[in-house]
C-alpha cells in the first residue's frame, strides 16, 4: 500500500473510527488519541490489510484500544450536561423540524441525553455492539466480522443490550 493509498484510507474511515472511539470513551481528546493510534497500527500493518476487510479491521483495532484504555482507567462513563456538543456530534441530530418550538427542542435534547446516559451505563462490550448496530448502522454480519464472533452471538448481544437499555431508560425516566 502506497502512502497516497493509505492517506485515502485515512480520509475515508477517520470520522467513523473517531466517532466509535468517542462514543466508547466519552472524551474527545482520548478518542482523538485512540483514532490516531488505530491509524498508526494500520500503517504498521499496511502490507497485511485487505481492501474488503479494512473497515472491520480498523473498527476492531479502535475498539480493542478503547477497551484497554477503559480497563486501565477503570472509570465509569457518564454523560455530563456540558457534553452537549459531543452529544450532537455523536447523534448527528441537526435535523430538527424546520421550526420546532422551544418545548420540542428541550424534550428532544432531554431524551437524547437520557438515551446517551443509558448507553453509557451499558458494559463496554454491549455498548460497542449497540454503537455499531444502531449508530453505524452495520449489519449483524459486519459486526460479527469485526468482533470475530458468530452472527447469532451478535444478535443475542444486541437483544440483551436493548433489553438492558429499556430497563435503564425506565429507571432514568422515573427519576
Amino acid at each position: 500500500m502506497t502512502e497516497d493509498e493509505f492517506l485515502e484510507l485515512v480520509y475515508k474511515h477517520q470520522a467513523r473510527i473517531y466517532r466509535h472511539a468517542l462514543y466508547l470513551l466519552r472524551n474527545p481528546e482520548d478518542a482523538k488519541d485512540m483514532t490516531q493510534e488505530t491509524f498508526i497500527k494500520a500503517w504498521e500493518n499496511r502490507a497485511k490489510l485487505r481492501p474488503n476487510t479494512v473497515h472491520s479491521w480498523l473498527l476492531k483495532c479502535v475498539q480493542n484500544l478503547c477497551f484497554n484504555q477503559l480497563k486501565r482507567r477503570k472509570f465509569q462513563v457518564h454523560l455530563a450536561e456540558e457534553d452537549e456538543q459531543t452529544l450532537e456530534t455523536l447523534m448527528d441530530v441537526h435535523s430538527y423540524q424546520s421550526n420546532p418550538s422551544p418545548d420540542e427542542i428541550l424534550v428532544k435534547r432531554e431524551l437524547k441525553q437520557l438515551v446517551h446516559r443509558a448507553i453509557g451505563e451499558l458494559p463496554p462490550a454491549m455498548r460497542a455492539v449497540v454503537i455499531m448496530r444502531e449508530l453505524d448502522e452495520m449489519s449483524f454480519k459486519e459486526i460479527a466480522e469485526v468482533l470475530g464472533q458468530p452472527e447469532g452471538t451478535v444478535k443475542s448481544t444486541v437483544f440483551r443490550a436493548r433489553k438492558k437499555l429499556r430497563k435503564i431508560l425506565s429507571r432514568l425516566l422515573e427519576m
